[in-house]
């Protein structure tokens, strides 16, 4: 059922959109501001604050015990976030299912696999772009990854996490809350806002990395777009972190996870 005329946000597109996305009940409220605070503002300036600091030389620093505290406490702060947008879309009136997170499928994983192997292709050819006109990702980011046996099992938390997390929050999340909020018909928009506040969230690897997570983010936004569900864009993003445990030359590039 559409919303009744009179209310806010009663126009045929944006009826249409409510419908087809599991938002019939959006009804905006506070924490639908403060989620979007969160992640429009909060998040991205604690990455912004970290560009200046001597990324390298604080890997180096770090012990087995010190790294595995940095990445219990990225899971944390990442939990943290979900929290505030889970209890967003509960009192929206919506549920995950306002969001694309509905019963998981097999098609989801050929999606996600599908995806990841193209992307990686493609950012790839990006990276070399970048290399070339000055603008080299950093290869410290593989000193994230953590070479013992707990470290490496708390690394695929740490996957799990920001594959789950992170496109709840980016994709699902701001991109259809954009959509509602504004009322505009098409994606763009949010897509392009989602991609660049992706890319700007992972400031500590610098502006290559800015840059090429922006383009990856996009390209999850298209993900999402194309599919009208989440878990092909929290597989992808869960086995891009995943893999790097086995492939560490992976993430020469890039790194979703922290």
């Amino acid at each position: 059922m559409y919303p009744p005329s009179g209310t806010p946000f009663h126009d045929e597109a944006t009826a249409a959109f409510r419908q087809e996305t599991n938002n019939v009940n959006f009804q905006p409220g506070v924490m639908t501001w403060i989620s979007l605070g969160v992640l429009l503002v909060f998040y991205p300036a604690l990455s912004i604050l970290s560009m200046g600091e001597d990324t390298a030389a604080l890997l180096k620093s770090l012990t087995e015990g010190t790294l595995a505290v940095l990445l219990i406490v990225t899971i944390l702060m990442q939990w943290a976030i979900y929290a505030i947008n889970y209890g967003a879309v509960y009192l929206e009136g919506t549920g995950l299912a306002g969001v694309g997170l509905v019963r998981i499928r097999g098609v989801d994983f050929a999606w996600g696999i599908a995806f990841l192997l193209a992307a990686n292709v493609i950012l790839s050819g990006v990276a070399w772009v970048l290399g070339q006109v000055g603008l080299p990702m950093p290869g410290e980011i593989q000193m994230l990854i953590p070479s013992s046996a707990s470290g490496r099992v708390i690394w695929v938390a740490v996957s799990f996490t920001a594959g789950f997390c992170e496109e709840i929050a980016f994709r699902g999340y701001l991109m259809t809350r954009i959509r509602l909020l504004t009322k505009v018909k098409s994606w763009i928009i949010p897509a392009v806002i989602s991609a660049v506040v992706f890319g700007v969230s992972h400031g500590y690897q610098g502006l290559p990395g800015v840059i090429l997570l922006s383009i990856y983010g996009l390209m999850f936004s298209l993900l999402y777009i194309r599919t009208g569900r989440l878990w092909p864009c929290i597989i992808a993003h869960f086995f891009q972190d995943f893999i790097a445990l086995f492939a560490p030359w992976i993430d020469r590039y890039f790194q979703l996870g922290n």
